[in-house]
This record gives structure tokens, sequence and C-alpha cells, in this order.
């Protein structure tokens, strides 16, 4: 159980991850390049809702992983403070999925919705960068730890 957990965990960090990388490195900068405004437009559209639901997707499964770990080998304080990072993944997660209409409406305001597009993109953007930032972390410290008995 301890390894089936433990394997979960990992393949879903790491497609997540994995996933935010992609899309920013290269899904988003060839949508800019080769899609005019109006496809753009409704290819990002489609993609965003899904990409945070695949998130959250990811997120449970790495918080089963966690808890599957957890009741095999002992809860230790530092999968505790694991499991917490990726409740906080998670809920970053739903807040960017949340966000997605007001940013459309913001964005189809046009330029009297310029600044809350602005302010709404950028805190998609941070709250994006916090959750990779975090699912580096917790899988860093679970390989860490795992590779160690801790």
């Amino acid at each position: 159980m301890e390894t089936v957990a433990a394997v979960a965990l990992t393949i879903a960090a790491g497609v997540w991850i994995g996933a935010i990388v992609f899309q920013s490195a290269v899904v988003a900068p060839a949508v800019f390049v080769d899609l005019d405004e109006a496809s753009a437009r409704s290819f990002l559209r489609t993609l965003f809702p899904r990409f945070f639901r695949f998130g959250l997707i990811c997120g449970a499964l790495m918080l089963v992983g966690l808890i599957g770990y957890g009741a095999a080998s002992g809860w230790s304080a530092t999968l505790v403070l694991l499991a917490a990072g990726t409740g906080i993944m998670i809920t970053l997660e739903a807040i960017s999925l949340a966000m997605v209409p007001r940013i459309n409406a913001a964005r189809d305001a046009g330029e009297a919705g310029h600044a809350d597009f602005s302010r709404l993109h950028r805190t998609s953007v941070l709250l994006t960068v916090t959750i990779l930032a975090l699912g580096v972390l917790i899988l860093g410290f679970f390989a860490a730890g795992a590779a160690t008995g801790a």
C-alpha cells in the first residue's frame, strides 16, 4: 500500500507540475504567435477551465496518495505539512477555476474592463506560479523523506 500510494502521489504531482510548465512554456506562446485574436480567445476559453479542472484532479490524486502513504507508514509531521500544502494547492486551483468567468467578462468589456482583466490575469498567473512552487517543494520533500525513511 505504501508503494502504491507513493507512486500515485509522485505521478500526480509530476503530471501537474509538467502540465503547468508545458502550458506556460509551450502552449501560451504558440497561441499568441500562431492564432489570430478571435481564434486565440476561443481556444483559451476552452483550455483554461479544462486546465484548472485537470489540476484539481491531480491535486485530489496527490492528496489520496498522501493519505494512503500516511495510513500505511504512519503520519509524520512532514507528511501532515505535505498534505496541508497539497490542500492549499487544491484551494488555489479552485480559486483559479472560479476566476475564469470574471476574467472572460473583463476581457469582453474591452477598454472598460482592461484594468480588471489585468488584475485578474495577474492574480491567476500568481496563483499558478504558487501552485507550481508548492508542487515542486512537496514532491522534493516527499522524495527526500521517502528516500530516507522519514
